[in-house]
């Protein structure tokens, strides 16, 4: 071979190197109109773990929910895992909408029917916390869908602060807390209100949405210990309710989307519970 051909084997051979394997073909449900063809599908993709099968995942679970006569939390779950599998993936902004606009519906849906929750609070807040949660993790998905969805979320997140606002139990400067938070919720709903075009996510949004479930885990644990130790050092309760509803938030994602924990995880989120008592004993504390 002459000095022309080695040359042209030379850049045949980089090129190829330089551009990776083959990216993995699309999932078709074109054909997948009831229960059973669609879990063919599901059995066939069984044993990749790619984006393109992952988006094929979440769709095929959504449409089998719409499918079903009764409630399924157990499909909720499995989609949802599918559609942060997607996101945490790094698709196309496309794909990435569609995701987090199916994640933020089920998180408000989740938040709305306790039916369809497996998160389950302690004490006379448990409740009305579950549903900020939810709800607050449904604003982070939000982030990344339609601008109507939204301002929905948010207008929801606002009127139940407010309803907190109105428990007895609160100490005055707990009701002065998520009065604020209400009006900062409303404030960003009307903004959104008066804007055009695609939503401008915010940095904390973003990152959220982009963990996969065990760094929510891990996010989860590092907010629950920011949290206690600045209620430690007696700081004020603004910043420690904002890193216990952060904490919360993470591990929500884990809790409502796992269909079956793993002991890391389970022992991960044991300190959910302690979160919450933690939190609902700091806003009913007198100053």
């Amino acid at each position: 071979m002459g000095p022309r051909g080695l040359v042209a084997l030379a850049l045949a051979l980089l090129v190829s190197c330089s551009s990776g394997p083959a990216p993995a073909p699309e999932v078709s449900l074109a054909g997948a109109k009831n229960r059973d063809q669609l879990q063919a599908v599901l059995e066939s993709i069984s044993a990749r773990s790619d984006l393109a099968a992952a988006k094929a995942r979440a769709r095929i679970y959504s449409k089998l929910r719409d499918l079903e006569t009764s409630i399924s939390p157990t499909l909720l779950a499995l989609g949802d895992a599918s559609d942060i599998e997607v996101l945490s993936h790094g698709g196309s902004p496309e794909a990435k909408a569609e995701s987090a606009t199916r994640l933020a519906q089920h998180f408000r849906e989740r938040a709305e029917n306790p039916v369809l929750s497996r998160s389950s609070f302690p004490g006379h807040l448990g409740e009305i916390l579950r549903r900020i949660v939810l709800l607050t993790i449904a604003s982070f998905y939000g982030e990344l869908g339609p601008r109507k969805d939204l301002i929905e979320i948010l207008r929801k997140l606002s009127s139940t602060s407010l309803e907190l606002a109105e428990r007895e139990a609160l100490s005055p400067e707990a009701v002065r807390i998520w009065r604020k938070r209400a009006g900062a919720a409303a404030d960003r709903a009307a903004e959104l209100t008066r804007e055009e075009g695609d939503v401008d996510a915010t940095a904390e949004a973003r990152k959220f949405c982009e963990y996969e479930s065990d760094r929510h885990l891990e996010e989860g644990t590092r907010a629950a210990d920011l949290g206690t130790r600045e209620k430690a050092d007696r700081a004020d309760q603004e910043g420690i309710l904002q890193w216990y509803l952060l904490a919360l938030a993470h591990y929500g994602v884990v809790r409502e989307s796992t269909s079956v924990l793993t002991p890391p995880q389970e022992h991960g989120l044991a300190a959910q519970e302690i979160v919450v008592r933690s939190l609902c004993d700091m806003l009913c504390r007198e100053p």
